[in-house]
């Protein structure tokens, strides 16, 4: 039996009921309290056999990227994971067995540096101070303290993933998994120690991935450098310029475009002191000058080249001399890809492969083959290879310092202000240094071909980002730098012999127990645990010791496919469940999570750990990314509060899913306006189950009347419930999640809430029961059983509540609507009738115009028109107006419909143009308009006759409009035109005083709070007579929508004191109603 609901939808009481029930039923293991009998992917198993889930459904796997331990989340982070739950809750109600084990990123520098800032510490010296045991522990403290405020923050999201059994990057078992993939890649060649420019933070004293940085603007002088040529052939200065004065102690050699132009510019200026040209792209040398201080005619042109005449010159390092350690006094010009001889500087570039990634890539190749050169400490300061700029730190005093020594030695020939993107660390926004030093790599590169087979069998969303921007990152990935010179983290698992050299890689902490004649498997593989284990050397004997470093955390991620199965990267065959079905993140992870996983599963299994990807945005507040450390993030909690946790679930969810962000606002004005939606779907719950309860009608998903007792728009609303049933699922099965939501909420506000509940109250508002209430009550039934089900992944707490109430709390066939089936809607033989869903369509567009002519005219819809007219020439139109005049006449409450495809009233008319006739006609110009306006426009052309002269008046002199009669409305709608009749007959004036009379009636019963089936006692006073016939003409009209037993219309007085009465105004005039229920008298 259906359960009355409170008039007014509190989200919050909702949430909370709802929640509590949950945790009563045990509706789903792990969600808020742990489960008894099984993990959730065992519960979705058993519930998915319950249902009698077909056997080619197979199990959907999922696969949830971890989130980094760092704090509390935003609204941002509540995104990614709500959008997963939703997702996963379609698949649970289609009868999937879902596994979803949720991940936690626990390791690397966002912990480290929360720890540090708990103790002030700025350098890895203090953290070694402090002791590096008590540092992990206090990070191991810090992961678990932010995960269980986390997992509370998810829960109370309604996100139903296995939190019984979730996995942690830091757990012993996760980090055997991490170390069996390095040592199989290392086993297979595809790890080696080499150098490799990376991206160092000075601060953090450690290597950051590129997919880490973040970047700010900065302006720094810009300096032009000149290196002067030496040996046979051409005389002169190479002018290249950079905005890291700093690197030029790196410079090993420049780089041109051997297919570029380039110029041999001849200075006489005071500006420049060097000999011979100075050599600039040829499209640069103007601004060059400009910038050096040369002024027109100090220079000229006196030779252009190719870069390829270039290629090969030898020039002196500027600052050799000071320099005595550099391997490359001397350095050579060379052809790069890279350069550009348009845009900025001056077309050379100064390369210094110690220091920048291209650089280091192009002095590695055959015909250069540098030496590495990259004088430049882990604290980003200059070491004792860099003569007198040892210990200056290079964003710092060294810049200064190197720029000063380029002066003296005359080098620096100009500098100008400039503005440019620099990275930083993004954990504690210091600037990076770009440096090569010895890395464990992941040659990645040698895979290339295959990473790219491998990207074309996974499925994207959106699609275009897959053959843009993620096979383009693959294209352009180097090999993969692992090590990281930090604390906590998945040790690198490789002890390393200093007597013969040898490199003993471990595979698991059961594998390094056996290696180092350990009694027991180590519990804890973390640093400085496992630092202390020694390793006998296969080939000397000597003990070998752990190399330092820790692992990046993306590889800690990118074994995730298989250690949230509790699998092993090298153990073949694959295991169940793998690949993962979909996994979902930002799109910051297409050079991140996507892309370290893909690196692993084709080095594995030859392709993607995924078979689809679904790739959201950013989430931003007020127009800016939200960041915690700027303090400019909106919490989950806050809204919650405010607007409930549904209706931030889906503001979230409403937007497009697909790569695309998301905005908030301050004001939160967007999750407000979803909470007044779903007010509305409230409302509509709240009028059914009342008067299905009232009647002790139980409502059923599945229709049950007699089709033949429907009527059209019971036949059109399921129709249109059809089309929005397959609409959400499409929806879901595209990745467009906000493609269903929408389907469902404008279907139960425009067409449920403010079309079809409107139609139906009369007929549930009848004491009797008949075949047309059951009807009625029969299709409001499906309609709410089958959206409630469709809103359960958007709105869980709302949908759950709406289903427990129209089903009733002790009837409702599973604990929870999450465990129900998704619609389908042949099964549930909605009918497709998409012929009558277009003909009420075309009504509804009548009937707004006649609500807007209504408004123009003043006049109600409870007062009736005596006319509409519709006008057009569109069949589909005519049809549907044909076909359900009635109905349409009912809807508009007019007395009359008539349909036409000409309004025989409608007259075409001049309207004389000022701007034609006055220059035609001047002093007589407004005489001659005069003459002529709402004239017929068939008479054009026409003759005005003005004091007896007659003028010529063309079509290009007027414009012609067209008008009806005094006395009519005209509205225009899509399709044709609608005519309504102004007049108001007495007749028709005292049924709409009647009507508001009941209206008014209607309010007092509400005022009494009476139940549904209640009757009353009715006096209505007014001394207006003209109201008190309209009152008595209409009686039976107004006992039957108030449910009257006495009904007495009387001249003003006294009402009676027992009676609840109120004074109103009706169209002017006083009127006292009175009203007392009657004793005992139920309908």
């Amino acid at each position: 039996m259906p359960e009355r609901l409170p008039d007014h939808y509190d989200p919050n009481a909702v949430e909370q009921h709802v929640k509590q029930h949950w945790t009563d039923a045990d509706a789903f293991p792990g969600v808020d309290a742990p489960a008894e009998t099984s993990h959730a992917y065992e519960y979705a198993k058993r519930r998915a056999a319950e249902r009698g889930a077909e056997a080619d459904e197979e199990p959907f796997s999922f696969l949830d990227g971890p989130p980094f331990t760092s704090g509390r989340m935003h609204v941002g982070n509540a995104w990614g994971k709500v959008l997963k739950d939703a997702l996963l809750r379609y698949h649970r109600m289609c009868g999937r067995a879902v596994l979803a084990r949720p991940g936690y990123d626990t390791h690397g520098l966002p912990v480290e540096v929360n720890v540090e800032r708990d103790h002030d510490f700025e350098t890895k010296h203090a953290v070694e101070e402090y002791g590096v045991d008590r540092f992990v522990d206090e990070c191991r403290a810090f992961v678990e303290d932010q995960r269980a405020v986390m997992d509370e923050e998810f829960r109370d999201l309604a996100v139903w993933m296995d939190w019984d059994d979730v996995y942690q990057t830091m757990d012993p078992e996760y980090v055997d998994t991490v170390w069996d993939a390095f040592a199989a890649l290392y086993e297979r060649g595809l790890v080696e120690r080499g150098d490799q420019v990376v991206n160092t933070c000075p601060r953090c004293e450690t290597a950051v991935s590129d997919s880490r940085l973040e970047y700010d603007d900065r302006t720094v002088d810009a300096v032009y450098v000149g290196f002067p040529l030496v040996g046979a052939g051409r005389d002169g200065t190479l002018l290249a310029w950079t905005t890291t004065p700093w690197t030029v102690v790196g410079n090993q050699f420049v780089a041109v475009d051997a297919d570029g132009e380039y110029a041999a510019v001849a200075v006489d200026s005071d500006a420049v002191t060097t000999v011979g040209p100075l050599y600039v792209a040829a499209e640069r040398v103007d601004a060059a000058m400009d910038a050096l201080g040369v002024a027109d005619g100090e220079y000229a042109v006196a030779e252009t080249l190719p870069g390829s005449d270039l290629v090969g010159a030898r020039y002196r390092h500027p600052l050799a001399e000071r320099l005595p350690d550099h391997p490359t006094p001397e350095g050579t010009v060379a052809h790069a890809d890279y350069v550009e001889t348009g845009g900025d500087g001056t077309g050379l570039v100064h390369s210094a492969p110690g220091f920048g990634h291209e650089d280091f890539e192009r002095a590695s190749e055959g015909d250069l083959d540098l030496p590495t050169y990259s004088p430049v400490t882990l604290d980003g300061r200059f070491t004792d290879e860099a003569g007198p700029f040892a210990g200056l730190a290079v964003h710092g005093e060294g810049r200064r310092a190197v720029a000063d020594a380029l002066d003296e030695a005359g080098a620096l020939l100009g500098s100008e202000r400039f503005t440019h993107e620099y990275p930083r660390c993004p954990r504690c926004d210091t600037d990076v240094v770009m440096r090569a030093a010895e890395q464990w790599l992941v040659r990645v590169t040698g895979l290339k071909a295959d990473l790219l087979d491998a990207v074309e069998e996974t499925t994207w969303y959106p699609a275009e980002t897959r053959d843009g921007r993620f096979r383009n990152t693959v294209e352009a990935a180097p090999d993969w730098n692992v090590s990281r010179q930090r604390y906590w983290g998945s040790p690198l698992p490789v002890w390393h012999c200093e007597g013969c050299g040898r490199d003993t890689v471990a595979s698991s902490r059961a594998d390094l127990a056996e290696r180092a004649g350990l009694d027991e498997v180590p519990e804890d593989p973390h640093r400085p645990v496992v630092d202390e284990v020694t390793v006998p050397c296969p080939d000397c004997g000597s003990e070998a010791e752990r190399v330092a470093d820790v692992l990046d955390v993306w590889f800690d991620s990118a074994v995730a496919s298989w250690a949230s199965l509790r699998e092993r990267p090298s153990e073949t065959p694959r295991p169940e469940n793998w690949p993962a079905d979909l996994v979902v993140e930002g799109n910051d992870q297409t050079r991140g999570w996507f892309l370290m996983q893909l690196y692993l599963g084709v080095a594995f299994a030859d392709r993607a750990p995924y078979e689809e990807v679904l790739m959201h945005g950013w989430a931003l507040l007020d127009g800016e990314g939200m960041s915690k450390s700027r303090g400019h993030v909106l919490r989950p909690p806050e809204v919650a509060d405010a607007h409930g946790r549904d209706a931030l679930r889906a503001h979230l969810l409403g937007h497009e899913q697909q790569g695309q962000d998301v905005t908030m606002t301050s004001e939160m004005t967007g999750v407000g306006t979803t909470r007044e939606r779903f007010d509305v779907v409230w409302n509509v719950a709240r009028f059914a189950a009342m008067f299905m309860a009232e009647d002790g009608y139980e409502p059923s998903v599945a229709l049950v009347a007699d089709p033949d007792e429907r009527r059209v728009l019971d036949e059109w609303v399921l129709a249109r419930l059809r089309e929005v049933a397959e609409r959400a699922t499409a929806g879901f099965e595209e990745r467009e999640p906000n493609v269903a939501l929408d389907a469902v909420l404008d279907f139960l506000v425009a067409d449920v809430s403010r079309y079809y509940v409107q139609t139906v109250r009369d007929r549930v508002w009848t004491p009797d029961s008949t075949a047309d209430k059951r009807a009625a009550y029969d299709t409001l039934g499906t309609v709410l059983g089958v959206c409630v089900r469709l809103l359960a992944p958007f709105a869980p707490h709302l949908a759950e509540r709406l289903y427990r109430a129209l089903d009733g709390p002790a009837d409702a066939g599973e604990p929870t609507v999450h465990a129900t089936d998704w619609p389908d809607a042949d099964a549930l033989g909605l009918p497709d009738e998409s012929e009558l869903v277009e003909q009420v369509g075309a009504l509804r567009a009548v009937e707004g115009a006649v609500a807007t002519a209504r408004q123009e005219m003043g006049r109600k819809h409870r007062w009736p028109v005596v006319e509409v007219v519709v006008e057009t020439d569109e069949e589909r139109v005519a049809a549907a107006v044909e076909t359900h005049r009635e109905l349409l006449a009912d809807r508009t409450n007019a007395a009359a419909v008539s349909l036409t495809d000409r309004y025989p009233a409608r007259e075409r008319v001049i309207v004389p143009e000022m701007d034609a006739v006055g220059p035609a006609f001047r002093d007589d110009a407004a005489a001659v308009a005069d003459a002529v306006e709402g004239r017929p426009a068939e008479e054009l052309p026409l003759t005005a006759t003005v004091d007896g002269a007659e003028y010529e008046v063309t079509a290009e002199m007027v414009s012609v409009v067209e008008r009806v009669p005094d006395g009519v409305r005209r509205v225009p709608f899509d399709g044709g035109t609608v005519y309504v009749d102004e007049s108001l007959p007495e007749g028709l004036r005292r049924e709409g005083l009647a009507r508001d009379v009941t209206r008014r009636a209607q309010e007092m019963r509400a005022d009494l709070d009476l139940a549904v089936d209640e009757r009353v006692r009715l006096t209505v006073r007014t001394d207006d007579e003209a109201l008190a016939a309209a009152v008595t003409d209409h009686a039976a009209d107004v006992r039957s929508a108030v449910r009257v037993d006495d009904l007495t219309v009387l001249a003003g007085g006294d009402s009676g004191a027992d009676a609840h009465t109120r004074e109103w105004t009706v169209d002017g005039s006083a009127v006292t109603l009175a009203m007392e229920p009657t004793s005992g008298s139920r309908a």
